[in-house]
């Protein structure tokens, strides 16, 4: 899954999360906002401290990784802090996808029920017909989303946030996913920043202390340094 702020996922649970765990909606599963530090999900949430705070914390971290000899842990604490920084800037994608998702079921169920005349009234969608005169592929390019029907299943669907980005894509074979904004991206790489830099201080600092201790003597067995 390519995605800002995703993340791997392993076996069975990479499969729930990437097919989506939130509502129906025609042949598919929302994704799941509420897990959004699991499965890469981001949303806008309004910011609860400043970004000074959410630092100290990245920086707190990112030591304790170190003393433990991990680099970017991915634990629960370090997912949920990471989703702190970034959602801020994030685009609403939880009404943009929900509601553009019900939207492409309805305008694809209208088509398929009034045929030519309905599209002949809707500029933006494009009819394909076989033979028989029944709907075989439907595809739809609006402002805010594109999508792609082969019969009843959705073969295809990307959103747009309002600044022609795209924030999700949606396919059968793949599940979602979801590509950064420019904004995002910036607030990835301030984290990633952060992290590192508090990362490698400990790290130096710990290799430091370590080299400072004498462990043995030639021939002998370890020492107390402190004796």
């Amino acid at each position: 899954m390519s995605a800002i702020g995703g993340v791997a996922f392993g076996g069975i649970q990479a499969a729930i999360e990437r097919f989506g765990t939130g509502a129906n909606v025609g042949n598919i599963k929302l994704p799941n906002f509420k897990n959004a530090a699991m499965n890469g999900a981001y949303t806008k949430t309004e910011p609860l401290r400043s970004d000074e705070e959410i630092k100290e914390d990245i920086v707190r971290i990112a030591k304790a990784d170190a003393e433990k000899g991990k680099l970017q842990s991915q634990t629960k604490e370090f997912l949920e802090l990471k989703k702190e920084y970034v959602s801020s800037v994030s685009p609403d994608r939880e009404s943009i996808i929900t509601n553009s998702t019900k939207q492409i079921f309805s305008n694809a169920d209208a088509i398929k029920s009034k045929g030519k005349a309905f599209l002949n009234s809707l500029l933006e969608l494009l009819i394909e017909r076989d033979k028989k005169d029944k709907i075989t592929a439907i595809n739809m390019n609006c402002s805010n989303y594109k999508a792609c029907f082969e019969g009843d299943t959705l073969t295809y669907a990307e959103f747009h946030d309002s600044n022609g980005e795209m924030i999700a894509s949606y396919d059968p074979n793949n599940g979602w996913s979801y590509p950064g904004t420019k904004a995002e991206s910036v607030r990835h790489h301030e984290f990633t920043v952060t992290y590192n830099e508090a990362w490698n201080n400990a790290n130096a600092e710990i290799n430091a202390q370590n080299k400072s201790v004498p462990k043995h003597l030639d021939g002998g067995g370890a020492i107390d340094a402190y004796a």
